[in-house]
C-alpha cells in the first residue's frame, strides 16, 4: 500500500492564535485538505467519488501529535500516506514538515457509506483499484 503524496501549504495569518502560532484546531483541516489533494493526484477527486459512486467517505478516528509550532508565513509540506486498506476501512498517516523538521504527525481512519441509506458499505472496487499496489 504505502502510497504517499506531498501537499504543499503556506500558513495564513488567520490560522494563528494570540501567541502567533498556528492554532491546534487547524491541523485536522490541513489533514482534510491533504486528503482531497491525494484523491485529485490519483485522478479521482472527492466530488467524483460522491457523484459517480454514490459514496461518502466518513471520518471515524483522528489523531494529531504536535511537535513544533508553525507561524504565519511558514511554508510546510504535508506528506500523506495511505497506510492501510481492508474491505471496510482505510487509514491515512500524515507528517507535516517545515524544511526537514517534522512539525506534526497524525492519522485518520475512514470508511465509506452509501449516500442514500447512510449505511457503511465495502470500499468500492473503483477506489480500491486506484490504490492497488503497482
Amino acid at each position: 500500500m504505502n502510497k504517499t503524496v506531498i501537499y504543499p501549504r503556506k500558513i495564513n495569518f488567520y490560522e494563528t492564535d494570540a501567541q502567533g502560532i498556528v492554532h491546534h484546531s487547524n491541523y485536522p483541516r490541513y489533514f482534510e485538505e491533504a486528503r482531497g489533494f491525494f484523491l485529485e493526484e490519483y485522478g479521482f477527486p472527492y466530488h467524483r467519488v460522491r457523484d459517480e459512486l454514490g459514496v461518502d467517505i466518513v471520518l471515524l478516528e483522528l489523531n494529531v501529535q504536535y511537535k513544533q509550532p508553525l507561524v504565519y508565513g511558514d511554508k510546510c509540506q504535508i506528506y500523506i500516506t495511505l497506510s492501510h486498506m481492508d474491505r471496510y476501512f482505510f487509514t491515512f498517516e500524515y507528517q507535516v514538515k517545515k524544511e526537514d523538521s517534522i512539525v506534526s504527525t497524525g492519522f485518520t481512519k475512514h470508511c465509506c457509506i452509501d449516500r442514500k441509506t447512510r449505511k457503511m458499505i465495502s470500499i468500492p472496487k473503483k477506489i480500491k483499484a486506484l490504490f492497488k499496489d503497482e
